[in-house]
């Protein structure tokens, strides 16, 4: 089966029905956490601003009005760090952003880094989602043939890489391009889109 035909069928399912789990981690903030952890260095940084110019009033209510809504997601990095996609709510509109934290004893603090790069799932939890979306697929062929080449593909399909991921600010959802093998049609690539609830990622549909 040509990739560009599978690459046509993954997108037939909402959602794959076996997610699989982020690193593990032992806590990550909860939206009350992070949301402090947001406003201390809002409020850092206002005071690093401040010490240069008094910044107008407009800038200053904007910045004391936005906030952390909500934690759609995190991922551990270490014992002591998790990266997380939260979503934002702004007077300038609401958005999800990706930030690195950082334990503090009882507290949460905002890992400062320049265009923090978002969680993403490792290549095998790639793998482990395209198998079995297409073991799923599968399951709906008429067709015994059909059946047992989507089988045939599902087991022997194998990601190399996940390169160029980005999240998308709009709905949460980190898009990537993943390099693809099968020993009937060797190598491939195609756009994924996953999300990140809580600890768990899933495959999104095109």
């Amino acid at each position: 089966m040509p990739v560009a035909a599978v690459a046509r069928c993954l997108s037939l399912v909402v959602l794959v029905s076996a997610p699989v789990c982020a690193l593990a981690i032992e806590a990550a903030p909860s939206t009350e956490q992070a949301n402090a952890a947001y406003r201390r260095s809002l409020d850092a940084e206002l005071r690093r601003e401040g010490a240069k110019a008094t910044p107008s009033p407009m800038v200053q209510t904007l910045l004391e009005s936005m906030k952390i809504a909500a934690v759609q997601g995190c991922q551990g990095i270490d014992p002591e760090r998790t990266a997380c996609i939260v979503e934002l709510d702004s007077p300038m509109g609401d958005g999800y952003e990706a930030y690195r934290f950082r334990r503090d004893g009882a507290d949460w603090q905002i890992v400062e880094e320049q265009d923090t790069p978002p969680p993403q799932p490792d290549i095998a939890q790639v793998q482990a989602l395209l198998r079995a979306h297409l073991a799923e697929l599968a399951g709906q062929q008429k067709a015994p043939k059909d059946e047992a080449e989507f089988r045939a593909f599902a087991t022997s399909l194998t990601v190399t890489a996940l390169e160029s991921c980005q999240l998308d600010r709009d709905t949460g959802a980190l898009e990537c391009d993943a390099q693809l093998h099968t020993s009937s049609q060797g190598k491939g690539s195609k756009p994924l889109r996953f999300e990140l609830k809580e600890a768990t990622w899933s495959l999104l549909p095109d």
